[in-house]
């Protein structure tokens, strides 16, 4: 199976500076174990400079610890291994915060995978989101830790009163926010012709699902879909960072397709003090 992947972040129409940043990065194999491609949405919380570098710490810890496991023989089990950097890029982002008062308070989304040849494994913290599209269907795979997710879920407000909540924006589980943090887990097992599309709520906020449906109905390359989706969320409200990464699966023989050079942004964080 072909792996053809692509990714892109725009700092929409109302924002300074884009606290998002994602990445795909192509694991090496070791031994038996294959190639494996990691991709990653991370949307920072905090302000401009905190929720920039709180989401840089957590995708440039995705992308070292990752890496180390995929080197490893054997390999560690994959779900064990996202739980682990999930933790560390959570302490991070925490004592970083603590050590540095115009830090204090920042976090970030993740929405992570580890994609080999027909199957996803995914971690999931906060409302970034990861859809999963087959035949002109799109699921959403991973569960929003955000007020207005878990009032829906449990239905105990009315739309109208959530939409009216001074809580409407809150996020229940970030990263960064306490020592610890309880990620979700999803497999996933994929078919030909399946993508996967990891965002940011700057994305799908303002995109209706036919909106989604449409990009991925009328191109089939990921570097192509990507553009559509982004361009089509800031034009229909654009106040948010807007960040998508698009995953296309092809029969053939393995290999992993990405353009990492366009695709890795890893600008906030670490930075070199002048």
């Amino acid at each position: 199976m072909i792996i053809d992947a692509f990714g892109l972040s725009d700092v929409g129409r109302v924002r300074e500076a884009n606290e998002d940043n994602f990445l795909l990065w192509k694991l090496p194999a070791s031994g038996p174990a294959p190639e494996a491609l990691l991709l990653a949405v991370a949307d920072g919380i905090g302000g401009h400079a905190g929720g920039a570098v709180a989401s840089g710490i957590a995708v440039a810890t995705l992308k070292d610890d990752m890496t180390a496991w995929a080197s490893s023989t054997p390999r560690p089990e994959i779900k064990a291994a996202l739980g682990a950097v999930v933790q560390r890029a959570n302490r991070l982002i925490f004592e970083k915060a603590a050590s540095e008062s115009a830090l204090l308070g920042m976090g970030t989304t993740l929405v992570a995978a580890i994609l080999e040849p027909g199957r996803a494994t995914i971690v999931n913290v906060g409302d970034s989101r990861a859809y999963h599209v087959r035949k002109g269907r799109v699921s959403q795979v991973t569960r929003d830790h955000s007020w207005v997710a878990e009032q829906r879920r449990r239905n105990l407000l009315s739309e109208q009163e959530i939409q009216h909540s001074p809580f409407k924006s809150m996020i229940t589980r970030s990263l960064g926010f306490q020592e610890a943090v309880e990620p979700d887990f999803y497999n996933l097992d994929l078919a030909e012709d399946d993508y996967l599309l990891f965002c940011s709520d700057g994305l799908y906020g303002p995109l209706p699902e036919k909106k989604l449906v449409k990009a991925f109905k009328h191109h089939r390359k990921a570097k192509d879909i990507c553009p559509v989706l982004v361009r089509t969320a800031k034009e229909l409200r654009g106040d948010d960072n807007i960040t998508a990464v698009v995953a296309g699966f092809r029969d053939g023989q393995p290999d992993l397709k990405a353009s990492l050079s366009d695709t890795i942004r890893l600008e906030a964080w670490p930075k070199e003090k002048t």
